[in-house]
């Protein structure tokens, strides 16, 4: 039964598994997920449908997974031309592709999520610069929601959810930042995913160009530091207040700003996800079954 949680967390998507990613994504340390999905199966606690292990025999999540699946791979050549524009940006020295993107799916309201590492310095200018962008010309194909420094690689809000997006990032530049930051988490992540194998990359670093090395500079000038200090008050105010979904998202750690971090999530996307994934937990240890409730995308 141990295997189910595994289920639990990607129904909440209507996300069905292939045997080769229950393996994966279990949370329990094994070598093998065959015995328990044919028992699991026999029991009729999950489905097969094809290639794909569900706990609802619904086909429609096998199509919807197909769908997203064709979609993600035609969304993966823009990804990697956005990538490119990304890396000319200022301080930027890693790019990954995060979010439904790095999992393998795309619908057509998806935005393409990118997780940056940056140099330390100065952050709020650079998001500034970057969120301008992204305004101006790509609103519909280009989030970046998560900057980190390389002096703040630890991440802290530690749980299923984040394990699940650090090992799922795809790293399109600055292969060697992505190896230290794989390996400053991977104790903590290991905890949650016991079975996840996660392979160094070797993808190249950012050009630094005449351009970028010269707005690097301006940007460590003293005036660049002042402005940088004011547009973090500036985000943080605007970004926490307001409302009281923006201020519990600034008090559980799904927004933080600060001079090393740069993560805006504000709409409780995490925990959402956590109290679906704990409710839906509670039901399998009270009933023994797997009749979902709640669902993240409805």
């Amino acid at each position: 039964m141990k295997l189910l949680h595994t289920f639990l967390y990607f129904a909440i998507f209507k996300y069905p598994l292939t045997k080769e990613e229950a393996l994966k994504f279990s949370q329990y340390k094994t070598a093998s997920v065959i015995e328990s999905l044919e028992l699991l199966v026999k029991k009729k606690k999950i489905f097969k449908i094809g290639e794909y292990y569900l706990p609802k025999e619904d086909p429609s999540w096998v199509t919807r997974r197909q769908k997203g699946s064709a979609l993600a791979k035609k969304k993966m050549f823009k990804a990697k031309r956005m990538s490119k524009i990304l890396n000319a940006f200022p301080l930027v020295r890693s790019v990954m592709i995060s979010g439904s993107l790095s999992k393998g799916y795309m619908d057509e309201e998806s935005d393409i999520d990118f997780f940056v590492i940056m140099k330390p310095g100065n952050i709020a200018i650079s998001k500034f610069l970057i969120g301008s962008f992204r305004r101006l010309f790509a609103r519909n194909s280009l989030c970046v929601n998560f900057l980190i420094d390389y002096n703040h690689l630890s991440i802290e809000s530690r749980n299923l959810y984040t394990a699940m997006e650090i090992v799922t990032l795809i790293p399109l530049s600055g292969g060697n930042l992505y190896n230290d930051f794989i390996k400053e988490n991977l104790d903590w992540v290991y905890e949650y995913l016991p079975n996840i194998s996660i392979e160094k990359s070797d993808v190249a670093n950012p050009k630094q160009t005449r351009i970028k090395n010269l707005l690097e500079y301006i940007l460590s000038l003293p005036i660049a530091n002042w402005l940088n200090n004011r547009l973090l008050r500036i985000y943080l105010k605007t970004q926490s207040s307001g409302s009281s979904v923006r201020e519990e998202s600034h008090k559980n750690g799904e927004l933080v700003i600060h001079k090393g971090v740069f993560k805006g999530h504000r709409n409780l996307f995490q925990k959402k996800i956590l109290t679906i994934y704990k409710n839906s937990q509670q039901q399998v240890i009270e009933k023994q079954d797997l009749e979902l409730k709640e669902y993240f995308y409805e």
